[in-house]
């Protein structure tokens, strides 16, 4: 492993600022090598906790223009050696001193308006997944790079590897239930891992049926049913059994054993089954990504035929050179509907030669004209965020905030926004440049969706989606990845929406601010967008999202 590359790498990763070349070649890394994912855990750990420290605060309410936390403003040769002092730190023996379960970062960089947000106590992360069906009871979206807390984990179909900070690792084949504990315990419920653990990893346990699986540096995999009977096999070194009475069995390289009613006893060699490990979960991995690809092309070409499309954006065959986003809906205005691209820069979408555009100078965007008024209408985009540094972030916002036109944006917190005004900005008293906001908010119709996003979800694709309906309470509804979500703000909400409009536009920035200085960038991707002149039913948004996941 060549610590010094990866460090540039990881470093780069970790600052929003790495290639699509150097991504691919830091998860080659990380993928081919134990060493190399357990210092890049570290590092984005220490990365967290000194960005907490550096003040990093969120809050959506607020319309002033963002400063840079204590951390942001430090220059990178500085944020690179106290990372690297801090790494020395931990290669001598004070890391013992170090609390096993300590708060890795859930911040949300670019404001000190507000309250520090709850620092996330992660145990492990996702490093690699192949037709991986999840089921989180909060729904919040987990994948591939999703740092995990202790707590229940479903994989309801396909493979998944889980690494643990303490070193040792996990393939899971679905379904497969399991419990986090901590960085060096897990429960089995039911379901089929295979464990790798070592040297550095020793004395990682996995409970199961009431037997602890104490593994002494090896590998071995574990069958667990729903009657509370399991089976263990030992792959290579050696595993303890200790039961209820903590009585010890010792399996070597080999040995099988069942593990029921809190009892271990050896067992005759049997079928098992197969224990997939990192290698298929990533020779599965590729076919899988070409064929969602495949399938998002043909979902995407009968949709373009809708006709409740006003416009619809695939962002396909785009190139370095492309300044226009075509419309690709087949009613309608055609060409008229054509986005201009502006700064953002062509890069790879959900899946590997998918285009997208990324949002990441704060000129990027892409400008749109889109006459009409409408009494309804839905809007739908494939973004990944790779951060929230702004107090409001755009996803789609009209030049400045004239009557019935929308907002379409994220707060620093994580959260969907929509907003719509039948008076826009009303005029402003004399002696002041722009209304005072107590004014402007006075008759601004907001919806603020339940926070959906953390700064361990940094790089995650989302289906965003919000449906708006002049005729029906509630009027708005957020999807986040095809599930309606609850509203945790707003204003106005009960009132009625004036017709809305679009007009001049902005994909991912904000053309005529109503405060100066109020800049609200994207900083992320999109792949795919569109605008319907209807609410979509929940089943459809609910399609959208199963026939586009990555």
């Amino acid at each position: 492993m060549d610590n010094h590359r990866l460090n540039e790498l990881t470093l780069a990763h970790l600052d929003g600022c790495i290639s699509d070349s150097e991504f691919a070649e830091l998860q080659q890394l990380l993928e081919s090598d134990a060493d190399a994912r357990t210092r890049y855990v570290e590092m984005a750990r220490l990365d967290s906790e000194l960005r907490e420290s550096g003040g990093a605060f969120d809050e959506p309410a607020s319309e002033k223009s963002p400063q840079l936390s204590t951390w942001s403003r430090m220059p990178r040769v500085a944020q690179t050696l106290v990372i690297a002092a801090t790494v020395l730190i931990l290669l001598v023996p004070t890391w013992m001193m170090v609390r096993p379960d300590r708060p890795v970062g859930n911040q949300v960089g670019g404001t000190t308006n507000a309250t520090p947000s709850k620092p996330v106590r992660s145990v492990a992360v996702i490093s690699a997944e192949a037709d991986a069906v999840w089921t989180a009871e909060d729904g919040k979206r987990i994948g591939k790079g999703t740092a995990l807390e202790p707590g229940m984990l479903n994989l309801a179909e396909g493979l998944a590897q889980i690494d643990f900070f303490s070193g040792a690792s996990m393939t899971l084949s679905g379904p497969t239930v399991i419990e986090l504990r901590s960085r060096n315990l897990a429960v089995l419920h039911r379901g089929r891992v295979r464990a790798n653990v070592p040297p550095a990893a020793r004395g990682f346990e996995i409970q199961t049926a009431d037997v602890r699986l104490e593994d002494l540096g090896t590998s071995f995999g574990i069958v667990a049913g729903d009657n509370g009977q399991s089976d263990v096999v030992v792959f290579d070194g050696e595993v303890r059994a200790v039961d209820r009475e903590a009585d010890e069995l010792s399996l070597l390289a080999g040995d099988t054993a069942h593990l029921v009613e809190g009892e271990a006893t050896m067992s005759s060699s049997q079928e098992l089954g197969e224990f997939p490990d990192i290698l298929a979960i990533i020779e599965r991995s590729g076919d899988l990504v070409q064929s969602r690809y495949a399938r998002w092309k043909a979902a995407a070409t009968d949709r373009r035929s809708d006709p409740r499309l006003i416009a619809y954006y695939d962002f396909e065959n785009l190139t370095d050179t492309s300044r226009r986003l075509a419309n690709r809906a087949v009613a309608g205005s055609g060409s008229e509907l054509d986005g201009g691209i502006v700064g953002a820069r062509v890069a790879d979408g959900r899946w590997p030669g998918k285009p997208a555009l990324d949002f990441r100078g704060e000129g990027d965007r892409v400008r749109f004209n889109i006459p009409g008024e409408f009494d309804a209408m839905t809007l739908y985009a494939w973004v990944r965020i790779d951060a929230l540094d702004r107090d409001l972030n755009s996803l789609f916002l009209t030049d400045h905030f004239d009557p019935g036109e929308i907002h379409w944006q994220l707060s620093v917190h994580g959260s969907l926004h929509f907003a719509t005004s039948p008076i826009g900005v009303p005029p402003a008293p004399a002696g002041f440049e722009v209304a005072p906001n107590e004014q402007i908010q006075a008759e601004n119709r907001r919806f603020w969706s339940e926070n959906f996003w953390d700064a361990s979800q940094s790089g995650h694709w989302f289906l965003l989606a919000t449906t708006v309906d002049r005729a029906k309470q509630p009027s708005v509804v957020h999807y986040i990845n095809g599930q309606p979500v609850g509203f945790n703000g707003g204003s106005n909400m009960d009132r009625p929406l004036p017709k809305l409009r679009i007009g001049y536009a902005d994909l991912g920035n904000w053309t005529d601010p109503i405060w100066a200085k109020a800049i609200r960038s994207l900083n992320g991707r999109i792949d795919e967008f569109a605008i319907y002149s209807a609410a979509l039913e929940a089943n459809e948004i609910r399609t959208i999202y199963m026939q586009g996941r990555p």
